[in-house]
Protein backbone atom coordinates (compact mmCIF):
# COMPACT_ATOMS: atom_id res chain seq x y z
CA UNK A 1 0.00 0.00 0.00
CA UNK A 2 3.08 2.02 0.50
CA UNK A 3 3.97 2.10 -3.40
CA UNK A 4 0.30 3.31 -3.96
CA UNK A 5 0.49 5.89 -1.40
CA UNK A 6 4.14 7.50 -2.66
CA UNK A 7 2.58 7.24 -6.34
CA UNK A 8 -0.96 9.17 -5.87
CA UNK A 9 0.73 11.70 -3.92
CA UNK A 10 3.01 12.11 -6.98
CA UNK A 11 0.06 12.62 -8.93
CA UNK A 12 -0.94 15.55 -7.02
CA UNK A 13 2.05 16.70 -7.33
CA UNK A 14 2.27 16.92 -3.56
CA UNK A 15 -0.15 19.65 -2.43
CA UNK A 16 -3.78 19.50 -1.73
CA UNK A 17 -6.30 17.35 -2.75
CA UNK A 18 -7.46 14.17 -3.45
CA UNK A 19 -7.16 11.53 -6.37
CA UNK A 20 -10.26 10.07 -7.68
CA UNK A 21 -9.52 6.25 -7.50
CA UNK A 22 -10.95 3.79 -10.21
CA UNK A 23 -10.67 0.34 -8.71
CA UNK A 24 -11.15 -2.09 -11.79
CA UNK A 25 -11.34 -5.76 -11.03
CA UNK A 26 -12.42 -6.08 -7.18
CA UNK A 27 -12.74 -9.76 -6.91
CA UNK A 28 -14.56 -12.23 -4.26
CA UNK A 29 -14.32 -10.77 -0.87
CA UNK A 30 -11.34 -12.04 1.37
CA UNK A 31 -9.74 -13.72 -1.91
CA UNK A 32 -9.54 -11.07 -4.89
CA UNK A 33 -6.41 -8.54 -4.48
CA UNK A 34 -8.61 -5.62 -5.62
CA UNK A 35 -10.47 -6.60 -3.05
CA UNK A 36 -7.90 -6.22 -0.58
CA UNK A 37 -6.97 -2.87 -2.27
CA UNK A 38 -10.27 -1.41 -1.62
CA UNK A 39 -10.22 -2.68 1.83
CA UNK A 40 -7.37 -0.47 2.42
CA UNK A 41 -8.59 2.45 1.20
CA UNK A 42 -12.20 2.77 1.89
CA UNK A 43 -10.38 2.33 5.85
CA UNK A 44 -8.39 5.24 5.14
CA UNK A 45 -4.59 3.86 4.54
CA UNK A 46 -4.35 6.61 1.73
CA UNK A 47 -5.61 9.93 2.71
CA UNK A 48 -4.18 11.30 -0.59
CA UNK A 49 -6.83 9.32 -2.73
CA UNK A 50 -10.59 8.74 -2.74
CA UNK A 51 -11.96 5.17 -3.83
CA UNK A 52 -14.76 6.13 -6.13
CA UNK A 53 -15.52 3.96 -8.26
CA UNK A 54 -15.39 -0.31 -8.59
CA UNK A 55 -15.43 -1.74 -11.82
CA UNK A 56 -16.36 -5.58 -11.58
CA UNK A 57 -17.61 -7.56 -14.68
CA UNK A 58 -17.34 -10.84 -13.33
CA UNK A 59 -19.79 -10.31 -10.22
CA UNK A 60 -21.73 -7.99 -11.72
CA UNK A 61 -22.50 -10.34 -14.59
CA UNK A 62 -22.13 -13.72 -15.25
CA UNK A 63 -20.82 -14.65 -12.13
CA UNK A 64 -23.27 -12.82 -9.88
CA UNK A 65 -25.28 -16.12 -9.02
CA UNK A 66 -21.57 -18.36 -8.65
CA UNK A 67 -19.61 -19.10 -6.16
CA UNK A 68 -18.28 -15.63 -4.57
CA UNK A 69 -21.31 -13.49 -5.87
CA UNK A 70 -23.60 -13.20 -3.13
CA UNK A 71 -20.42 -12.05 -0.85
CA UNK A 72 -19.94 -9.42 -3.60
CA UNK A 73 -23.38 -8.25 -3.65
CA UNK A 74 -23.03 -8.42 0.11
CA UNK A 75 -19.81 -5.59 -0.11
CA UNK A 76 -21.10 -3.84 -2.74
CA UNK A 77 -24.24 -2.94 -0.84
CA UNK A 78 -22.11 -1.83 2.19
CA UNK A 79 -19.69 0.08 0.08
CA UNK A 80 -22.18 1.89 -1.28
CA UNK A 81 -24.23 3.00 1.68
CA UNK A 82 -21.19 3.47 3.79
CA UNK A 83 -18.95 5.28 1.73
CA UNK A 84 -20.64 6.32 -1.52
CA UNK A 85 -19.04 3.85 -3.81
CA UNK A 86 -20.38 3.51 -7.26
CA UNK A 87 -20.24 0.61 -8.91
CA UNK A 88 -19.74 -0.69 -12.53
CA UNK A 89 -20.15 -3.43 -14.96
CA UNK A 90 -17.42 -1.97 -16.95
CA UNK A 91 -14.89 1.05 -17.48
CA UNK A 92 -16.81 2.10 -20.56
CA UNK A 93 -19.75 2.81 -18.06
CA UNK A 94 -17.71 5.48 -15.70
CA UNK A 95 -18.88 8.74 -15.71
CA UNK A 96 -16.69 11.51 -17.19
CA UNK A 97 -13.93 12.80 -15.52
CA UNK A 98 -14.84 16.61 -14.06
CA UNK A 99 -12.29 19.44 -14.54
CA UNK A 100 -9.48 20.01 -11.97
CA UNK A 101 -10.04 16.08 -10.96
CA UNK A 102 -7.03 14.09 -11.09
CA UNK A 103 -7.99 9.93 -12.27
CA UNK A 104 -6.20 6.81 -11.00
CA UNK A 105 -6.82 3.75 -12.34
CA UNK A 106 -6.08 0.39 -10.03
CA UNK A 107 -6.36 -2.31 -12.05
CA UNK A 108 -6.31 -5.99 -10.44
CA UNK A 109 -8.31 -7.53 -13.20
CA UNK A 110 -7.20 -10.76 -14.47
CA UNK A 111 -3.66 -11.09 -15.88
CA UNK A 112 -5.10 -11.76 -19.32
CA UNK A 113 -7.89 -8.89 -19.16
CA UNK A 114 -5.65 -6.54 -18.41
CA UNK A 115 -3.93 -5.01 -21.42
CA UNK A 116 -7.57 -4.32 -22.44
CA UNK A 117 -8.63 -2.73 -19.17
CA UNK A 118 -5.31 -0.42 -19.24
CA UNK A 119 -6.20 0.99 -22.73
CA UNK A 120 -10.14 1.12 -21.87
CA UNK A 121 -9.12 3.14 -18.22
CA UNK A 122 -7.12 5.47 -20.19
CA UNK A 123 -10.09 6.56 -22.53
CA UNK A 124 -11.93 6.81 -19.23
CA UNK A 125 -9.52 9.81 -18.61
CA UNK A 126 -7.49 8.19 -15.81
CA UNK A 127 -3.90 10.33 -16.24
CA UNK A 128 -1.81 7.26 -13.91
CA UNK A 129 -1.94 3.54 -14.20
CA UNK A 130 -1.51 1.09 -11.02
CA UNK A 131 -0.93 -2.28 -12.79
CA UNK A 132 -1.26 -5.36 -10.18
CA UNK A 133 1.22 -8.14 -11.47
CA UNK A 134 2.07 -9.62 -13.83
CA UNK A 135 0.48 -7.07 -15.91
CA UNK A 136 -0.18 -9.20 -19.00
CA UNK A 137 0.23 -12.87 -20.02
CA UNK A 138 3.32 -12.30 -22.40
CA UNK A 139 6.28 -9.65 -22.71
CA UNK A 140 4.80 -9.17 -25.85
CA UNK A 141 1.64 -7.88 -24.37
CA UNK A 142 3.66 -5.76 -21.81
CA UNK A 143 5.87 -4.02 -24.55
CA UNK A 144 2.76 -3.42 -26.44
CA UNK A 145 1.44 -1.58 -23.24
CA UNK A 146 4.61 0.32 -22.63
CA UNK A 147 4.18 1.82 -25.78
CA UNK A 148 0.35 2.43 -25.44
CA UNK A 149 1.41 4.68 -22.27
CA UNK A 150 4.16 6.50 -23.88
CA UNK A 151 1.76 7.42 -26.60
CA UNK A 152 -0.92 8.60 -24.72
CA UNK A 153 1.62 10.13 -21.59
CA UNK A 154 -0.11 7.63 -18.77
CA UNK A 155 2.37 6.29 -16.40
CA UNK A 156 1.65 3.35 -15.74
CA UNK A 157 3.53 1.40 -12.50
CA UNK A 158 4.16 -2.06 -10.80
CA UNK A 159 4.89 -2.36 -7.56
CA UNK A 160 7.01 -6.31 -6.43
CA UNK A 161 6.03 -5.54 -2.39
CA UNK A 162 8.29 -8.82 -1.35
CA UNK A 163 11.60 -6.71 -2.87
CA UNK A 164 10.80 -4.44 0.04
CA UNK A 165 9.71 -7.10 2.75
CA UNK A 166 12.05 -6.77 6.24
CA UNK A 167 12.56 -10.70 5.44
CA UNK A 168 13.99 -10.68 2.56
CA UNK A 169 16.87 -7.70 3.13
CA UNK A 170 17.50 -9.93 6.58
CA UNK A 171 17.80 -13.21 5.28
CA UNK A 172 20.09 -11.56 2.40
CA UNK A 173 21.90 -10.14 5.14
CA UNK A 174 22.43 -13.39 6.85
CA UNK A 175 23.56 -14.90 3.85
CA UNK A 176 26.06 -12.44 3.30
CA UNK A 177 27.91 -13.66 6.33
CA UNK A 178 27.39 -17.58 6.06
CA UNK A 179 29.93 -19.08 3.40
CA UNK A 180 28.81 -20.93 0.60
CA UNK A 181 25.00 -20.43 1.85
CA UNK A 182 22.20 -21.16 -0.56
CA UNK A 183 18.80 -19.17 0.16
CA UNK A 184 15.27 -20.58 -0.33
CA UNK A 185 12.19 -18.46 -0.75
CA UNK A 186 9.40 -19.72 0.15
CA UNK A 187 5.91 -18.78 -0.89
CA UNK A 188 2.19 -20.17 0.54
CA UNK A 189 -0.98 -19.52 -0.31
CA UNK A 190 -3.99 -21.27 2.33
CA UNK A 191 -6.55 -23.00 -1.00
CA UNK A 192 -7.88 -26.44 0.45
CA UNK A 193 -5.94 -29.17 -0.98
CA UNK A 194 -9.12 -30.37 -2.92
CA UNK A 195 -10.40 -30.22 -6.93
CA UNK A 196 -13.11 -27.59 -6.08
CA UNK A 197 -11.16 -25.27 -4.34
CA UNK A 198 -8.13 -25.92 -6.23
CA UNK A 199 -9.68 -25.63 -9.92
CA UNK A 200 -11.32 -22.27 -8.70
CA UNK A 201 -7.46 -21.10 -8.56
CA UNK A 202 -6.74 -22.67 -11.69
CA UNK A 203 -9.53 -20.88 -13.55
CA UNK A 204 -9.25 -17.26 -11.67
CA UNK A 205 -5.46 -17.29 -12.43
CA UNK A 206 -5.07 -18.74 -15.83
CA UNK A 207 -1.58 -17.44 -16.53
CA UNK A 208 -0.11 -19.91 -14.27
CA UNK A 209 1.56 -20.06 -10.52
CA UNK A 210 4.87 -18.94 -12.06
CA UNK A 211 3.28 -15.71 -13.53
CA UNK A 212 1.12 -15.19 -10.28
CA UNK A 213 1.71 -16.54 -7.25
CA UNK A 214 5.49 -17.09 -7.41
CA UNK A 215 5.93 -13.77 -9.88
CA UNK A 216 7.51 -12.01 -6.44
CA UNK A 217 9.99 -14.55 -5.81
CA UNK A 218 10.72 -14.68 -9.87
CA UNK A 219 11.23 -10.76 -8.96
CA UNK A 220 13.70 -10.71 -6.10
CA UNK A 221 15.59 -13.10 -8.52
CA UNK A 222 16.09 -10.88 -11.11
CA UNK A 223 16.72 -7.78 -8.22
CA UNK A 224 19.21 -9.65 -6.57
CA UNK A 225 20.42 -12.57 -7.90
CA UNK A 226 21.70 -11.61 -11.41
CA UNK A 227 18.67 -13.62 -12.89
CA UNK A 228 17.80 -12.94 -16.41
CA UNK A 229 16.95 -14.92 -19.33
CA UNK A 230 20.68 -14.53 -21.19
CA UNK A 231 22.23 -15.30 -17.54
CA UNK A 232 20.68 -18.76 -16.51
CA UNK A 233 23.04 -21.78 -16.49
CA UNK A 234 20.49 -24.04 -15.20
CA UNK A 235 17.37 -24.74 -13.63
CA UNK A 236 16.89 -28.21 -11.61
CA UNK A 237 13.14 -28.43 -10.11
CA UNK A 238 12.84 -30.84 -7.12
CA UNK A 239 10.25 -33.25 -8.48
CA UNK A 240 9.58 -34.85 -5.77
CA UNK A 241 8.42 -31.92 -4.33
CA UNK A 242 6.33 -30.31 -7.56
CA UNK A 243 2.97 -31.16 -8.80
CA UNK A 244 1.29 -30.50 -11.45
CA UNK A 245 -2.76 -31.14 -12.23
CA UNK A 246 -5.09 -31.01 -14.37
CA UNK A 247 -8.41 -29.74 -12.65
CA UNK A 248 -12.04 -28.59 -13.76
CA UNK A 249 -12.29 -24.74 -13.07
CA UNK A 250 -16.33 -23.24 -12.02
CA UNK A 251 -16.81 -22.65 -16.11
CA UNK A 252 -16.51 -26.70 -16.84
CA UNK A 253 -13.22 -26.29 -18.53
CA UNK A 254 -9.34 -27.63 -17.54
CA UNK A 255 -6.77 -25.97 -16.48
CA UNK A 256 -3.63 -27.28 -15.78
CA UNK A 257 -1.21 -26.04 -13.13
CA UNK A 258 1.19 -26.67 -10.75
CA UNK A 259 -0.09 -26.66 -7.24
CA UNK A 260 2.71 -26.86 -5.89
CA UNK A 261 6.41 -26.01 -7.56
CA UNK A 262 10.42 -25.97 -6.02
CA UNK A 263 13.01 -25.40 -8.51
CA UNK A 264 16.71 -24.17 -8.08
CA UNK A 265 18.16 -21.87 -10.31
CA UNK A 266 22.39 -20.92 -11.09
CA UNK A 267 23.28 -18.10 -13.52
CA UNK A 268 26.64 -17.74 -15.35
CA UNK A 269 27.88 -15.33 -13.07
CA UNK A 270 28.38 -17.80 -10.13
CA UNK A 271 25.02 -17.25 -7.55
CA UNK A 272 22.52 -19.90 -6.68
CA UNK A 273 18.73 -19.70 -5.51
CA UNK A 274 15.84 -21.37 -4.50
CA UNK A 275 12.21 -21.09 -4.86
CA UNK A 276 9.21 -22.93 -3.40
CA UNK A 277 5.66 -22.41 -4.13
CA UNK A 278 2.91 -24.44 -2.57
CA UNK A 279 -0.97 -23.13 -2.86
CA UNK A 280 -1.84 -25.16 -0.12
CA UNK A 281 0.82 -24.31 1.79
CA UNK A 282 -0.49 -21.92 4.72
CA UNK A 283 -0.76 -18.61 5.14
CA UNK A 284 2.91 -17.78 6.18
CA UNK A 285 5.77 -16.76 3.55
CA UNK A 286 9.12 -16.90 4.80
CA UNK A 287 13.06 -17.36 3.67
CA UNK A 288 15.91 -19.77 5.20
CA UNK A 289 19.41 -19.44 4.51
CA UNK A 290 21.36 -22.96 4.78
CA UNK A 291 24.85 -23.86 5.37
CA UNK A 292 27.38 -25.65 2.92
CA UNK A 293 26.38 -29.20 4.36
CA UNK A 294 22.87 -28.12 3.57
CA UNK A 295 22.38 -27.35 7.45
CA UNK A 296 19.34 -24.50 7.99
CA UNK A 297 20.77 -21.83 10.03
CA UNK A 298 18.13 -18.67 9.31
CA UNK A 299 14.70 -18.47 8.76
CA UNK A 300 12.73 -15.62 8.92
Amino acid sequence: MGIIFSMINSLIGGGQGVAEIVLVGCGCPLRGMGWYHAVQLLGGECPSGKLAYIVEPWFMGGGASGPGGPEFAEFQKKAEAEHGVKFFKSVGELPPVADGVKRLALISGRTSDNPRLMSESIEAGCTTIYLEKPGAPSVAEIEKMVEVSKTKNVPVLMGYNKNVCKYVSRVRDHASGVADSHVTFVSNNTYENNDASLGECFERNCEGMLKNMAIHELALLVSFYDVTVDNIESVTADKEFSSMQTLKGPSGKDFTDFDKIKFTIKTKTGKEVSVQADRCGGDTSYATVTNSSGEEVFRH
